[in-house]
């Protein structure tokens, strides 16, 4: 499927010209001629992670500490699969670990803000685990003890009925089941992460379900690597600052978050968001507040 010049995407710069989609890189080779040393900066940081994740030491009673390091391991190999998938040029494959790292992380920042739904988030774990025993019962046969299995089976029941979702107002379906009533859009502006939610969870979520849009969107020359690096990047960020302010105990800005900071303007000159107050020099372009350094 080709496009003709008309419907190529057409961006102004900074002084109001037009730009031609080629001056976004959507190859690894366009990437690399355009930030030669984007790969040795993502490479840098996740070797932070690796070393915060080894050695933090959570204790016994931080029930939440133990989710964040859980869940910065977790994030660690979706970013690193999603940069071994958009090295050999997979992008719309890398959409998928972006999705993942997406709610993860908006997930994990909204308990952090909200510590009383810890538990609420925990139990849930039940429903998941009811739902794998009813998998391996009727493929294979196996199953746990009698009493165990009713028991699981009763709290299952008991959190989805507590956590059954209103229909929702535009589609008018029911949405599925989950830990918390607060549905995944909403979850993201209050965590302030709303301005990824098209790039980081619409769109792969297109491209993972079977659909119309999906399957001509695979069939297309479009290549969403700049899009999927950039918010990959501010998510890569915002873990850093969930780990640093929890653990450091304080709300100021660690010089691991400030170099993270740095390090990406560096690359995308500015942002759409002020990384929970980091970023106070903010301007309007487009109708929209962006920040440019500390």
């Amino acid at each position: 499927m080709k496009f003709s010049e008309e419907e190529k995407d057409n961006r102004e710069n900074d002084d109001g010209k037009k730009e031609s989609d080629a001056s976004t890189p959507q190859t690894w080779a366009e990437l690399i001629e355009w930030r030669s040393n984007y790969p040795d900066i993502i490479h840098k940081w996740l070797q932070v992670m690796g070393r915060l994740i080894l050695r933090t030491k959570v204790r016994d009673d931080d029930e939440l500490g133990d989710l964040i390091v859980g869940c910065m391991f977790a994030s660690h190999r979706d970013i690193n699969d999603l940069m071994t998938l958009s090295h050999t040029d997979s992008h719309h494959g890398a959409q998928y670990c972006l999705r993942a790292l997406f709610e993860r992380i908006v997930t994990l920042k909204y308990l952090c803000q909200k510590p009383e739904y810890l538990q609420d988030f925990k139990d849930y774990d039940a429903v998941d685990w009811d739902q794998i025993i009813n998998g391996i019962s009727e493929s294979f046969g196996i199953s746990m003890e009698p009493e165990a299995r009713e028991d699981l089976s009763k709290r299952a029941a008991e959190l989805r009925k507590k956590n059954k979702q209103e229909k929702c107002s535009v589609c008018k379906n029911q949405r599925p089941t989950s830990w918390t009533r607060v549905d995944s859009r909403q979850m993201a502006k209050l965590v302030g992460l709303d301005h990824l939610y098209l790039m980081a969870f619409t769109i792969p979520s297109k491209l993972m379900h079977p659909t119309l849009w999906g399957t001509r969107d695979r069939l297309t020359r479009n290549t969403p690597l700049y899009n999927t690096l950039h918010c990959m990047h501010h998510l890569l960020i915002e873990i850093l600052m969930i780990h640093r302010r929890h653990f450091m105990g304080k709300q100021y800005v660690t010089p691991i978050m400030g170099n993270a900071i740095l390090d990406f303007l560096s690359v995308y000159v500015y942002s759409q968001t002020s990384f929970d107050g980091v970023l106070r020099r903010g301007q309007e372009r487009n109708g929209e507040r962006i920040y440019y350094g500390f």
